[in-house]
């Protein structure tokens, strides 16, 4: 983040409407102070941290320079004024702008904060465009909120590679999860669990925090092939069976939930193994009889010799679903498998015999478009996986055994779920977590937003009245500033002219300036005519008012230096006001008559700083300069404004001319 406005002390906060390109946790500042309009998008991201006096509220923004915007404001909306306490606290408020580092985030889970369905809010989300969206992770922890439109998002989970104090923004990589907490969602779901031979395979190694919660009960399990496990690995029965021993834990930490669930296994053939007298069963605190008997059914489970026959596993599920569904809930079919191999309509399949007579992609896709159900599919291992195991147990490898999840992604694709999660226990684990606690859907954010713009007519004109109201009040703060200093400045120009006419009356006995005739000049000068300043007067008066006396002593001359000095920058007044006021010269007549007054004070104090070091007019027998006696009645001499010699001693007028009009005596 770059820019000039970045906290209270130097710009005004101004609150305007929300609306066009001032939404969305934008904010607006001038074109003129924001210079780095050619920056990278995540340059104009910044941390606004509003704070109130007992609270303070950070949040990340989008600063946006504006042309309508006035130099020195933040044009803040009123959604996000409310948002972080700034509106109704304006007058006490603080608030700074301060940059962070923006990161990519990995995945997103949202929760929805309204009663809208699942789908309703998954298509408002995608249609939105969530790619550009942002949110700031404080160093401490703290709930996280992400507004899209007018809506506001929980972040339940996020993944920013570990990182806090960073601006985490949704990107093309992002994966986005919305979360429904199962307490509104009504769903049926029908868990189809995969019991064909392939599942006891062994090639599932629990790591992390899962060996260390599954190593005082692992047991060794027999596969298809009779061999017996020796390694570190579990079959993929088991890590599925642990997967559903967890979704039944979370169930019942609550009670009152809407979903109903059933499972059936299948090979070549389907049987339901829960509820065993058919239709679905809500599994909850409230109901232990059917948790009991859901967790013998998931011990039950074993892989058997056979085929995977996965569209007719599908056309069971969709039927149980038909016969008891409740009205109002979702229709979600959960596949869990390690694949099967297969091959679209006319090319030859391979390994595994899928025995469906519809082919299970058309069947889905028929299901999910006439009686909308939904399918999720979670694929058990990988080929690593799978090569691994073979690598450390010895047993041979068979195509059959490989796992193969084509057909688990292609059923997603066409069946309205999300894409495919594959892999060990960590997937089954995370995802019959979030299942038992509610119901998640893949949100597309493929969809890039396009960015508001222009600045809707109330929002200028807010921003208009704000620029008038900030001139005003600038021109204000200028009038004030400089009336106290032409009132410091007269009034130090009038002190040194009075010290001035008493030094020289004691050592000169004469005054040599006319006090009265200053003020005037100097008052007609600033003020002039109905307020309006009169250079022109000021240099023709303020002359006459410092030399308009004659003395009968002649100054010595350190003193008659001094004078020289004054009288040589009067000279120059007349001619240096014409050059500033010839055309096309920009001249402000203020400044230049209080920047003149100014000089006059440091050259009349300079004078008479000399004369009071004068003795008294009079005293016996001193000699001031060149030869002359205290008691001498000579006038002296005094430069032309011309550069000419001066008036002679005697000469009948008594008077010279300085170049300031009209003419004046010494």
């Amino acid at each position: 983040m770059t820019g000039r406005p970045v906290d209270s002390t130097g710009t005004k906060a101004v609150i305007v409407p929300s609306g066009g390109v001032l939404a969305a946790d934008r904010v607006g500042v001038a074109t003129a102070d924001w210079p780095a309009a050619s920056a990278s998008p995540d340059d104009r991201l910044a941390v606004l941290t509003v704070g109130t006096g007992y609270d303070s509220t950070s949040r990340a923004v989008e600063v946006v320079p504006l042309d309508e915007v006035p130099s020195g404001v933040l044009a803040l909306p009123d959604d996000l004024a409310g948002a972080t306490g700034f509106a109704g606290a304006e007058e006490t408020a603080t608030w700074r702008l301060d940059p962070a580092a923006v990161v990519e985030a990995r995945s997103v889970r949202l929760e929805s904060s309204t009663e809208r369905s699942l789908d309703d809010t998954t298509e408002e989300l995608s249609t939105a465009g969530l790619i550009g969206r942002f949110l700031w992770i404080p160093p401490d922890e703290q709930e996280l909120w992400l507004d899209v439109g007018s809506v506001p998002f929980r972040v339940r989970q996020y993944d920013a590679g570990g990182r806090v104090g960073v601006i985490v923004k949704i990107g093309p990589r992002t994966t986005v999860d919305l979360f429904v907490p199962g307490s509104r969602s009504g769903v049926d779901i029908v868990i189809l669990a995969d019991c064909s031979g392939s599942m006891g395979c062994e090639d599932i190694v629990w790591e992390g925090e899962y060996a260390a919660a599954r190593a005082a009960t692992q047991r060794d399990w027999r596969t298809f092939t009779g061999s017996r496990n020796r390694t570190a690995g579990v079959s993929r029965m088991r890590t599925l069976q642990d997967a559903l021993q967890h979704l039944l834990d979370v169930r019942l930490q609550v009670s009152g939930r809407v979903s109903r669930v059933a499972l059936m296994k299948f090979t070549h053939e389907t049987e339901q193994v829960f509820p065993r007298q058919g239709g679905m069963a809500e599994v909850d605190a409230g109901t232990p009889a059917d948790a009991e008997a859901f967790r013998h059914a998931i011990a039950l489970l074993q892989a058997q010799a056979g085929g995977t026959d996965i569209g007719n596993a599908l056309h069971e599920a969709a039927n149980l679903l038909y016969r008891h569904q409740k009205p109002g809930n979702d229709k979600l079919i959960v596949l869990v498998s390690d694949g099967a191999h297969w091959a679209p309509k006319g090319d030859q399949g391979a390994g595994e015999v899928v025995y469906a007579h519809q082919e299970p992609v058309s069947l889905m896709e028929h299901l999910h478009t006439a009686m909308d159900i939904r399918v999720h599919a979670i694929g058990i291992s990988t080929l690593p996986m799978y090569e691994s195991w073979i690598a450390r147990s010895g047993v041979r490898d068979h195509e059959s055994l490989r796992p193969d999840h084509t057909l688990l992604s292609e059923l997603v694709r066409v069946g309205g779920g999300d894409p495919a999660a594959i892999g060990g226990y960590e997937v089954l684990d995370e995802y019959f977590s979030g299942l038992g606690a509610g119901l998640s859907r893949r949100v597309p954010t493929t969809r890039i937003p396009r960015p508001a713009s222009g600045v809707p007519a109330g929002t200028a004109e807010v921003l208009r009245e704000w620029a008038a109201r900030l001139a005003a009040g600038r021109t204000a703060a200028q009038s004030q500033d400089f009336a106290q200093r032409r009132d410091f400045v007269r009034e130090r120009l009038s002190a040194a002219v009075a010290r001035c006419v008493e030094a020289a009356q004691a050592a000169l006995r004469t005054p040599l300036l006319d006090q009265r005739q200053l003020w005037d000049a100097v008052t007609l000068g600033i003020e002039g005519r109905h307020g309006v300043s009169d250079a022109r007067a000021f240099v023709r008066m303020v002359g006459r008012a410092l030399l308009s006396q004659s003395g009968t002593t002649p100054p010595p001359k350190d003193v008659d230096a001094e004078l020289q000095r004054l009288r040589g920058f009067l000279s120059g007044l007349r001619d240096e006001h014409q050059r500033l006021t010839a055309p096309g010269t920009a001249f402000d007549e203020d400044e230049w008559i209080l920047e003149r007054c100014d000089r006059l004070s440091d050259l009349v104090e300079a004078l008479a700083g000399r004369l009071e070091g004068l003795p008294p007019a009079g005293s016996p027998g001193e000699d001031r300069t060149d030869g002359r006696t205290a008691d001498s009645d000579l006038p002296y001499d005094v430069a032309s404004a011309d550069g000419t010699a001066g008036v002679p001693a005697g000469s009948p007028s008594g008077s010279l001319q300085l170049g300031l009009q009209p003419r004046f005596r010494l």
